[in-house]
């Protein structure tokens, strides 16, 4: 019996993701575990429902803030002193040294420097809007966004306390491009994934290859929203990296310290001043076990007694995790085209079977025990009735299905969130709107499913039915801030 990483992840894990697909709403799925320089990758599903092609290790994914990590690391590297000189960047200046047309509207622009963009502590507010409906190609996307940003202000102490701001690395993106003296996405390609041999990945969505593209799946029934796609390069730095497991395998080596019998040639190694740079713990962030301080770029946590350092990614279409442990030269990577994928958790079984000591059946372990009980949403069934049989047979599926004992389905609102917030951020809740009426209408004491709703109509441009949803959904649960937070968007009545 092969008791190695490959027979352990192929008896342990790949049944355990095949049985999750086979029994949740999945369009495709993409894992990777990397022990030393051993691969053991698969694709599961299909890169798109329309067309059946399955996902393969050369599937590109759209990987959300799994993006930011790579863009730290082009920054960092250019503070760190070479042989050739000094440092090329300060990360205690202030950015506008560089990006001089970034400006508050309480003048304290200067107060925002690269190290507390990539730890998040610049005390900048975070995206409201990203968008996608109207994506900015132009080389110019990035400095128009900088300059968008004349009527913000800091929300906190600079330095002081961890706020995660998108806003942030698109101005470190910016930075990055001033330094090197080319585009974002150029300078990121040359000096990080270039060198890596990642030759495919790209922060340019046309350069993705058509029959290797992941498209993406929101609502429920799960579907592909036409031509509406999280792409902008007003948000490339924070979000738009587009990679395949092949690549990300080569990337997550890339941290390890080569081993101590003669490594292969062929995996290239990130700079260990970089890596100790980045990984100094920054500003503690309370989030335990994955998510306890932010360094530089990276989260900072653990796993088994094992230090970690992470990043997940989440974009309507969308989901992606990443994690390393670096003293155990080990690292996991998930990659969906939906948001109805619970990538932490898959990521957490990997690392159960990548760090056991010995074979998986023997292993008591918290990610494997919780995928093997993970339910089902019943959104799924109850939208399934919708499209077939409409509203009347929807509600009646979610009563029967709510009544079976013991519990065979998840009940909870997040279910429903998962399959409506994608479309809406793309502006297309044409193909939500029968389920979010089915929601309001299970749950009417729901201050989640009220904001949701109240966050379509302010997209649909209905502004008081807007306001009235969100109302509701603020009475309903005083403490959601969301709903408030979408409030403070609308123009005065």
């Amino acid at each position: 019996m092969d008791t190695g990483l490959r027979g352990s992840v192929e008896e342990g894990l790949w049944p355990l993701v095949e049985s999750f697909c086979g029994s949740h709403d999945v369009a495709g799925l993409a894992v990777a575990v990397v022990r030393d320089e051993e691969v053991v990758a698969r694709g599961f599903g299909v890169r798109d429902v329309g067309t059946g092609a399955p996902v393969t290790p050369e599937t590109m994914f759209h990987l959300a803030s799994v993006s930011k990590p790579f863009v730290a690391t082009a920054i960092v590297s250019l503070a760190i002193a070479r042989d050739t000189g000094e440092p090329v960047l300060d990360l205690d200046a202030p950015i506008t040294d560089w990006v001089p047309e970034f400006t508050l509207a309480d003048g304290r622009a200067g107060d925002v420097t690269a190290r507390r963009l990539l730890s998040h502590t610049s005390g900048l507010p975070d995206v409201t809007d990203y968008g996608w409906h109207d994506p900015q190609l132009g080389d110019d996307a990035l400095s128009e966004f900088a300059r968008s940003l004349s009527d913000w202000r800091l929300q906190a102490e600079p330095g002081s306390a961890f706020s995660y701001s998108n806003a942030g690395f698109e101005l470190l993106g910016l930075l990055l491009s001033r330094v090197t003296g080319t585009t974002f996405e150029n300078a990121v390609r040359r000096d990080v994934l270039a060198p890596l041999g990642m030759r495919n990945s790209t922060f340019l969505r046309a350069e993705v290859p058509a029959h290797l593209v992941a498209a993406p799946h929101v609502g429920m029934p799960l579907s592909v929203p036409g031509d509406a796609y999280p792409y902008t390069r007003r948000h490339a730095p924070s979000s738009t990296l587009h990679s395949n497991l092949v690549e990300m395998c080569r990337w997550m080596v890339a941290h390890f310290e080569p081993a101590a019998v003669a490594s292969d040639a062929r995996w290239a190694r990130l700079d260990p001043g970089v890596l100790d740079l980045m990984w100094q713990r920054v500003v503690s962030v309370g989030n335990p076990p994955s998510d306890e301080a932010r360094a530089l770029g990276w989260a900072i946590g653990s796993y088994r007694g094992h230090r970690t350092v992470s990043h997940g990614g989440l974009d309507p279409g969308f989901g992606s995790r990443l994690v390393l442990v670096p003293e155990r030269r080990t690292g996991v990577v998930v990659l969906a085209n939906s948001n109805t994928i619970p990538a932490s958790l898959i990521a957490k079984a990997a690392l159960d079977i990548a760090l056991a000591d010995h074979h998986i059946s023997g292993v008591t372990s918290e990610g494997v025990t919780a995928m093997r009980a993970l339910l089902p949403s019943v959104v799924g069934p109850v939208a399934e009735a919708l499209k077939t049989s409409g509203p009347d047979a929807a509600e009646a599926a979610y009563h029967r299905l709510a009544a079976l004992e013991p519990a065979e389905f998840d009940l909870d609102d997040e279910g429903f969130d998962d399959a409506v917030w994608g479309a809406i951020e793309l502006h297309r809740t044409d193909l939500v709107w029968p389920l979010l009426r089915v929601w309001t209408e299970l749950r009417p004491d729901s201050s989640a499913a009220w904001t949701m709703l109240g966050w379509a109509h302010q997209q649909d441009g209905q502004l008081d039915l807007a306001r009235s949803a969100l109302r509701r959904a603020v009475d309903l649960d005083p403490e959601n801030d969301d709903p408030a937070q979408i409030m403070s968007s609308l123009p005065p009545e």
